[in-house]
C-alpha cells in the first residue's frame, strides 16, 4: 500500500471515530484560534477541533498536492492524557491516533 493510501485510510478511520463521538460536525473555530503557537493549539482549541480542522485538513492538503509528509507525529501521548477521564469512550479515536503515530514512526525507520 502506498504511503498516501495508508495515510488516507488512517485519516478516514480517525474521521469516522470523531463522527461516532459527535465531534466531527463541530463548528470551525474562529480565525484567531489558528494563530496559536502552542502544540496542538491547546490554548485555543479542544483536541478534536485541532484534529478536525488542523491535522486532518493539513495532511489531506499535502497529499492532494503530492507534498512531502511530516517526518513524525507524536500525538498519542497528548491524546491519551487529554482523554484521561473517559478513555473507554475515546478508545477508537485513541487507536486511530496511535495508528497515525505508528505510520510516521515506520516511515522514519526506512
Amino acid at each position: 500500500m502506498s504511503d498516501y493510501k495508508e495515510l488516507e485510510a488512517i485519516l478516514a478511520e480517525m474521521e469516522t471515530e470523531l463522527a461516532k463521538l459527535g465531534l466531527w460536525d463541530v463548528p470551525e473555530p474562529e480565525a484567531k484560534a489558528f494563530e496559536s503557537a502552542s502544540p496542538f493549539f491547546l490554548d485555543t482549541m479542544e483536541l478534536h477541533e485541532w484534529l478536525r480542522y488542523v491535522l486532518i485538513r493539513k495532511l489531506r492538503a499535502l497529499m492532494a498536492a503530492s507534498g512531502k509528509l511530516p517526518e513524525k507525529a507524536e500525538i498519542f501521548p497528548y491524546a491519551y492524557e487529554f482523554y484521561h477521564e473517559d478513555r473507554s469512550r475515546y478508545l477508537g479515536l485513541l487507536r486511530s491516533i496511535h495508528r497515525l503515530d505508528s505510520f510516521f514512526r515506520k516511515r522514519e525507520q526506512r
